[in-house]
């Protein structure tokens, strides 16, 4: 449910926005962990900018509550990629021989 109404607000004011996935649950009020993901080709909004949705949400999402004064956005620049196991062994392998390459 959070997943859907709050990403129906990401989807239409960032033209970059892919997906916005709840990871967890914390005790409290109930707190929620949740990352949004962009497209990295395009601007990327900044902390503030998704704080500013999220606010404006507040007051139009049904079924849970969002408390303006309690977001706290985490807004990393890095880009993250997944990759499998075989891959990044190959990778690691590949740096070790080009490393004793210069010895």
């Amino acid at each position: 449910m959070i997943e859907t109404q709050l990403g129906t607000f990401f989807r239409t004011e960032f033209p970059s926005f892919r997906s916005f996935r709840v990871v967890r649950f914390r005790n409290g009020s109930i707190f929620t962990d949740a990352n949004a993901e962009f497209d990295t080709t395009t601007t990327i909004p900044s902390g503030t900018q998704i704080a500013n949705v999220l606010i404006i949400a507040s007051s139009n999402v049904t079924g849970f509550d969002i408390e303006g004064s309690s977001i706290l956005i985490n807004a990393s620049s890095g880009v993250s990629h997944k990759i499998s196991l075989v891959t990044a062994s190959c990778l690691g392998l590949l740096s070790w021989l080009l490393s004793n390459q210069l010895c």
